[in-house]
């Protein structure tokens, strides 16, 4: 869904809620910064070793550009994002990383959204979900589909605490993240966010970009940049990139 004229957003604390509709995928651990570069983390995991990508080789860094409210944002991260980093991630060939899109206004240190102050607040809320809980994509990335799944609802209360509590995240880090008045957390993380979308001169949710190349777009409703939302063929691409090296 692409940015039209935004609704100024001066956020204020929110929380939300939702029950996940699929099963929560098994992820491991990696991030890549704001700047690109890409940060090792603790891995948390229980019923099984952690599993490294080959030696000599590195993670295919993909990242989706979303916003909380689109309904292409929802198709995309259930039916295409979670199937296959639920294939890929513990192999170690690729690494997520979330990016949201909106427009910073720094004359009030505040930010626009596509569909308003409430889907700001949305994007803080799984930007946080990732921040703190980056060491474990089953988490953050569980929370954001099933928030998305019943993304007209956001934000609500009960959808966030249901969300977190479905991936065993505390609903009160994520609402001190969100509603930080001193240092700002949240709203930060989005306008640093909205930012490099900005810079990458991507607008439309959902844009799924392959080592920096757009590779798969889902807007009104169509797949669209040669892509059809297959898995096995996004599964193919990242393993192709991810051989090359």
């Amino acid at each position: 869904m692409r940015t039209p004229t935004q609704a100024l957003c001066l956020l204020a604390p929110l929380l939300l809620t939702s029950q996940a509709v699929l099963a929560s995928p098994s992820f491991e651990a990696v991030h890549i910064n704001y700047d690109g570069s890409v940060e090792e983390l603790p891995v948390v995991r229980t019923n099984s070793a952690p599993v490294q990508a080959a030696a000599g080789k590195s993670p295919v860094p993909v990242e989706m550009f979303v916003m909380s409210k689109c309904p292409d944002a929802k198709d995309c991260v259930a039916n295409l994002v979670v199937p296959v980093m639920s294939r890929l991630f513990e192999s170690g060939k690729m690494i997520l990383k979330p990016t949201y899109i909106g427009t910073p206004d720094d004359s009030t240190g505040g930010i626009a959204c596509m569909h308003g102050p409430g889907e700001c607040l949305g994007n803080i809320l799984e930007l946080c979900a990732y921040e703190k809980f980056k060491a474990d994509p089953k988490k953050w990335l569980g929370f954001t589909n099933c928030m998305s799944q019943d993304y007209r609802n956001i934000p609500d209360t009960t959808l966030m605490e249901n969300c977190a509590r479905e991936y065993g995240m505390d609903p009160k880090v994520l609402s001190d993240c969100a509603a930080s008045t001193e240092s700002k957390e949240g709203v930060e993380l989005l306008r640093t966010s909205a930012r490099r979308a900005m810079s990458l001169k991507v607008k439309t949710s959902c844009t799924l970009q392959v080592m920096g190349k757009t590779v798969c777009v889902r807007d009104g409703g169509e797949w669209k940049e040669g892509c059809n939302g297959n898995v096995d063929e996004m599964v193919k691409l990242i393993e192709e990139q991810y051989n090359k090296q």
